[in-house]
């Protein structure tokens, strides 16, 4: 993976969306379909550095929150992402509406989920230089663009995490980049997602946590797995990003309802020469049944520890 600096085809890079190490506590930012699926208020923000030590390396951050309600027979959730890559900023803002299909009588769901709502991409020319880029109309001006956006998709589950599976695609319209390029061709290509993982229960205190995730875009692509063990309240993990990086992980559960997590990324290309690694920061909070705002009552058993 390349971006920005001594990174070739910045604004390539400017359309991809950015990758997170802990995609597990992060499963709704990447696909609509898990809207309400946690049985409560959940909100969640992560934040990540990614390749310090680069110039213009990227840096984001994305909240949001997702909620079951009754009426509606499956959930609803609202999330924004920001991202910069040197000169190059996003802001990506949609809500989502998941539909729950009950799957036989243990609890187990399948939920069809949409969303829809708006990309802004802007280019501050003034920060290129012209071996940057080669269209030189960009150079010494701000370029804005604001462009509708939707995406969908299917998310399976047991009860307390035993398994689950997700796949969604975004940006299916492909939002048009014209005003970035001499060209005018350049698109936010179709980003496709897919996740599986599960919990196994190994003791009242203890549990494994395998998962994995693909992201496919255009001719970019990204596999990772990971294998957590939680030992209350403490979780250690580690991923491998084909190709990319090797991440160790550390979580916190710091309270029933309040999840804190950290990765850092090792990076095995060659990028690793210029490179202190990547750092990503997790907060999840699920509120406690009391609190729900619209009682679901969707037959999502409690759960005394975070999805």
């Amino acid at each position: 993976m390349r971006r920005w600096g001594l990174l070739l085809g910045a604004i390539g890079w400017a359309q991809q969306d950015p990758q997170f190490t802990q995609y597990m506590y992060n499963r709704f930012g990447l696909n609509p379909a898990v809207a309400g699926a946690a049985g409560a208020w959940q909100f969640t923000g992560i934040g990540r550095l990614q390749w310090l030590g680069i110039e213009g390396h990227p840096s984001t951050f994305a909240v949001n929150a997702h909620t079951p309600v009754t009426f509606l027979r499956g959930g609803v959730g609202l999330q924004l992402m920001g991202d910069q890559v040197g000169p190059f900023r996003t802001a990506d803002l949609k809500a989502a509406y998941a539909f729950r299909l009950p799957v036989g009588s243990r609890g187990a769901a399948l939920q069809l989920g949409v969303a829809g709502g708006i990309i802004n991409k802007t280019l501050d020319g003034a920060a290129l230089r012209p071996e940057q880029i080669p269209d030189p109309t960009l150079f010494n001006r701000s370029t804005t663009l604001l462009m509708p956006d939707v995406g969908a998709g299917l998310y399976f589950y047991l009860p307390e995490d035993k398994l689950y599976l997700g796949f969604s695609a975004m940006h299916l319209t492909e939002p048009s980049l014209k005003d970035f390029t001499a060209t005018g061709r350049s698109r936010v290509p179709r980003h496709f997602y897919a996740m599986a993982g599960s919990t196994v229960r190994l003791s009242e205190t203890m549990r494994l946590m395998p998962s994995a995730f693909l992201k496919l875009a255009q001719t970019q692509f990204s596999v990772e797995a990971n294998l957590a063990l939680q030992v209350q309240p403490v979780v250690l993990g580690a991923s491998y990003r084909l190709g990319d990086a090797i991440c160790a992980l550390l979580g916190l559960q710091a309270t029933e309802g309040l999840y804190v997590g950290y990765a850092y990324d090792y990076t095995l290309s060659r990028l690793g020469a210029v490179t202190t690694g990547s750092h990503e920061l997790v907060l999840v909070y699920t509120l406690p049944i009391s609190y729900r705002l619209i009682p679901p009552d969707l037959g999502v058993r409690d759960k005394k520890e975070f999805r």
